[in-house]
């Protein structure tokens, strides 16, 4: 009964994958393994032939979907057979969609390689049904606080999740606490592999306005950062408890060259040692997802030369890091995860590397895909804003109806003149736009949410 159950989820969920395909193609990367659960809630776990050894999830709070979707080019460009969640729907029906369009229709999967990107809150109850040989943690941070909570919620998930797994390859950052302290949790069969970056020019400031600290994970400790790459990411130990960065990763990126766009990696073995790397993506952050990308591929015997030709063809998701004209201005975009301060951080260190004359423009917003809708602005207090107020801003500019005076009042915590910030109590594209072509200088930079930049840069054309 439980095999005519799987057939006929199996059956109906490519029946919908191929009505997604001509009717609604946006809504195929989860609505076929949606419907497929609901006929068969076991139905991850009748899918044949998915071998473990060749299975990888990479979860983590932020960089996995890049570093997902990095990794599955790159085997790809060695000539291996990958299926994968690139779209991003890295839940329980997400999944089963990307194994649907992957299985015969007698149910057995038909690739080498399984590599998927899998929600944080999501990886305990996946790798019940199906087990992973390799899993990647990018990092632990905070996020969604209506859904997750505090970061330490997902931490004690991921713990669990990895003290349940027997044989597994556990993928580390060596600089992010959390992910970390995880090598305690591994079970005996298990191995961990570490990757990294080396302390670089382009570094997260350390000082911020408010004192946050950030505790051990294992005794609660403040702990102590020699420097960061990025917020609460990099070398680091606890005064407490042996809890510690390594100071030579299995893999780590060194001697980055943000000027003529490359990279060295280092590591253990024989393979990747002292091999130079074009940097397709010259932003701190980015660093981190190649580094994971380098171990992986090292680890799984994908060489140098074919890596480097990934590299170099690989294209991020849209929207990351974008810009459009208008009136003669340069419009810069950096998306950031609302909510989320160490994306935010990252922004506000990428900006702070231009050092010209430039117009800072900030406009959150009510986050409303998960209910209830959200609108706080508490993250922005866990970011330092000093070094941008002191990188030649002439101007500021807050917009959006919701929250424009939450960014006003921590601009001014800050110690941002208020004659220096425009208050646009607004979320009409073309005001808003209008504040941008009154700006004396051309170089602007733009945050906020990924649809009203859409709207904005649709506007502009």
């Amino acid at each position: 009964m439980s095999k005519v159950r799987f057939l006929a989820a199996l059956i109906a969920g490519k029946l919908c994958s191929a009505f997604c395909k001509v009717f609604f193609p946006t809504r195929g990367s989860n609505l076929p393994g949606s419907i497929a659960l609901k006929l068969d809630p076991l139905f991850l776990t009748h899918v044949r032939g998915v071998e473990i050894s060749k299975t990888v999830f990479i979860t983590g709070t932020n960089g996995k979907s890049t570093a997902n979707n990095m990794a599955v080019h790159a085997f790809r460009a060695d000539g291996r057979s990958v299926c994968s969640n690139l779209e991003g729907a890295n839940m329980k029906p997400g999944v089963a969609a990307a194994l649907i369009k992957n299985t015969t229709m007698g149910g057995r999967f038909k690739r080498d390689y399984l590599i998927l990107e899998i929600d944080e809150r999501s990886l305990e109850t996946i790798s019940k049904d199906i087990k992973p040989g390799c899993l990647c943690v990018t990092n632990i941070q905070k996020d969604q606080v209506q859904r997750n909570g505090d970061p330490d919620f997902i931490y004690q998930k991921i713990r669990k999740a990895v003290s349940g797994l027997d044989n597994l390859s556990l993928y580390i950052n060596n600089e992010e606490p959390r992910s970390k302290s995880l090598v305690k949790y591994i079970r005996s069969g298990g191995r961990t592999v570490s990757f990294g970056v080396a302390e670089n020019e382009r570094f997260s400031s350390v000082e911020d306005d408010f004192g946050i600290t950030m505790p051990c994970p294992v005794c609660h400790e403040a702990l102590v950062f020699s420097h960061r790459n990025l917020a609460n990411v990099g070398a680091f130990s606890c005064p407490k408890c042996d809890l510690a960065s390594d100071e030579k990763p299995d893999y780590q990126i060194s001697d980055v060259d943000y000027d003529n766009n490359s990279f060295m990696v280092g590591s253990c073995g024989t393979r990747f040692i002292n091999i130079s790397f074009k940097l397709n993506y010259p932003a701190a952050f980015f660093l981190y997802n190649y580094s994971l990308c380098v171990s992986l591929c090292a680890e799984f015997g994908i060489g140098p030369d074919v890596l480097s030709d990934a590299f170099d063809t690989f294209t991020n998701i849209a929207g990351r890091m974008e810009s459009f004209s208008h009136e003669g201005k340069t419009v810069r975009y950096l998306r950031i995860k609302q909510e989320n301060p160490e994306t935010l951080q990252s922004a506000l260190d990428t900006i702070t590397e231009d050092r010209s004359v430039k117009v800072f423009a900030a406009g959150p917003d009510t986050v409303n895909d998960i209910i209830p809708w959200y609108s706080n602005t508490f993250y922005t207090y866990d970011c330092n804003f000093r070094p941008l107020i002191e990188s030649g801003v002439e101007k500021y500019i807050c917009f959006g109806s919701v929250v424009c005076w939450d960014m006003f009042n921590r601009l001014r915590y800050a110690g941002v003149p208020g004659d220096m910030i425009e208050i646009l109590d607004t979320d009409d594209e073309a005001k808003i736009l209008g504040a941008i072509a009154s700006a004396d200088t051309g170089n602007i930079y733009l945050i906020t949410l990924l649809k009203k930049y859409e709207y904005l840069k649709r506007l502009a054309k």
